[in-house]
């Protein structure tokens, strides 16, 4: 197999990882937040867990549309970003809003890239299982996030963001971040969970929200 080719396999690969990771955590915070009710979500299994999963076609849709490009984004490397917004649907404000940072590892150019993952040796890359562990870890963090992140007051959306490299621009019907994603008013807090990492990318999750003790 040429260099090229295993690199893009390696690649192709993780960006799916990468791509199910957020699909899987979009869902799982519509549930938690309440976005929608308990019976719009049914059970599946993924990443080892028994996770939630909206059954609501609008909403899979919306997501799976969102989740399919972004493998192919990731893979060429145009993406470093997504944000997830929960927006007030009678204020139109954003209530809470969660950031999932890509970076790109081990991407030293064509030449240098090497089937012991360069210069590491095979016993260090990671296996599925590795990887799997750690984004077990945070959906079960962002799952216990409810003990700290306030209630919502009123009925709320949820709108996502890409945030591409700055050498590619996204197309017109793709929602860009160039909006404004701030969070309005005082007690704005942010907490970041744990990482994970596959052989090529690295993604870093938080969650932003305005407290209620103002």
């Amino acid at each position: 197999m040429e260099i090229n080719e295993e690199r893009t396999l390696k690649l192709s690969g993780s960006s799916r990882v990468v791509s199910d990771y957020f699909e899987i955590c979009i869902h799982n915070i519509l549930f938690q937040r309440h976005v929608y009710p308990k019976e719009d979500f049914k059970v599946i299994r993924k990443f080892g867990l028994n996770l939630v999963h909206s059954k609501d076609d609008e909403v899979i849709r919306y997501i799976k549309q969102i989740t399919r490009q972004l493998h192919r984004w990731i893979v060429d490397g145009k993406i470093n970003m997504l944000t997830m917004l929960i927006v007030s649907r009678e204020a139109n404000q954003i209530s809470e809003k969660w950031m999932f940072y890509i970076d790109l590892i081990h991407d030293k150019g064509e030449g240098d890239y090497s089937s012991t993952n360069n210069g590491r040796n095979m016993e260090d890359v990671k296996t599925l299982e590795d990887i799997q562990k750690e984004i077990q870890l945070i959906i079960r963090q962002i799952s216990s996030s409810i003990t700290f992140l306030p209630e919502f007051e009123d009925p709320q959306t949820f709108k996502i963001l890409v945030h591409t490299t700055d050498n590619f621009e996204a197309p017109k019907d793709w929602d860009d971040a160039k909006i404004s994603t701030d969070i309005e008013g005082s007690g704005v807090e942010s907490v970041k969970f744990d990482n994970f990492a596959t052989d090529n990318h690295k993604v870093s999750t938080f969650v932003t929200y305005q407290t209620r003790e103002q």
